[in-house]
């Protein structure tokens, strides 16, 4: 019998619950008999969101962001700016020493991506992985955007990168966050990515949509951190620090 894995298909929300409800399932996982989950989601609007270690200030003016009604989040993962709206989003959140994330985050990247990759080639036959030998895994800073440059791992289709990615690793618990850039039929892409995670994971998911009791939780996330300009405008001082430095239990990797 094929594990088991939690299938969360949510509707679009706003970009500060989104990354609340990120937070809340990766929270969850500490429970003993939690099932892992493959969370798919997607945007009420076009907003951005920027990794864990970016200052808001560099990156408005960096790439221009004066828009305000496209919302800015920084995520609890690392990584680079991504612009959502029109992108299939994708979340799961696991205990580290599943077998799909205890080899570490480089070996980690690329077994999601594996299961991607396996879903979207019928449709993309040409979509293919970054050479690693000549660009290397990302790593937590910088004031980068996601999709300009690929790194180790990223699936490229036609030379250009269509899906990002980054984690945080926390007290045994692991949360990835991907971002897939395509045209095309967003529920036949939905579709052929879940199938390939079954077949590429040799798992059976169990759709269970979000509790009321974690929204309600995640909802006061939300408020409390993802709007808060004291979490989204963070100075410097407090987050530019190297997480090994801060605690040896947590880290943080990126592929955009």
């Amino acid at each position: 019998m094929n594990p088991k894995m939690r299938l969360i298909l949510d509707p679009a929300r706003s970009a500060a619950l989104n990354m609340a409800i990120d937070e809340c399932l990766m929270e969850s996982q500490v429970l003993p008999d939690v099932r892992p989950v493959l969370r798919f989601y997607s945007w009420d609007q076009p907003a951005y969101s920027i990794g864990y270690f970016q200052k808001v200030s560099e990156i408005a003016e960096r790439f221009h962001l004066s828009d305000p009604n496209i919302p800015i989040v920084r995520r609890l993962t690392g990584g680079g700016l991504v612009k959502h709206g029109h992108d299939l989003t994708f979340s799961i959140a696991a205990k580290d020493s599943h077998s799909y994330f205890s080899c570490g985050a480089k070996n980690s990247y690329l077994k999601v991506n594996e299961a991607v990759r396996l879903g979207l080639k019928p449709l993309y036959p040409t979509i293919d992985y970054a050479d690693c030998k000549s660009i290397p895994l990302g790593r937590g800073k910088g004031n980068r955007v996601c999709f300009e440059d690929p790194v180790c791992y990223d699936l490229l289709l036609n030379g250009k990168k269509i899906v990002g990615a980054s984690q945080r690793r926390k007290n045994g618990i692991v949360l990835h966050q991907s971002s897939i850039h395509l045209s095309g039929d967003p529920k036949i892409i939905l579709k052929n990515i879940i199938e390939g995670f079954k077949e590429c994971w040799k798992i059976e998911l169990i759709e269970e949509p979000l509790t009321e009791k974690e929204l309600e939780t995640s909802k006061q996330k939300e408020k409390e951190r993802y709007t808060s300009n004291n979490w989204t405008h963070r100075p410097r001082n407090t987050i530019f620090q190297h997480p090994r430095a801060s605690s040896p239990s947590e880290n943080f990797a990126s592929a955009g």
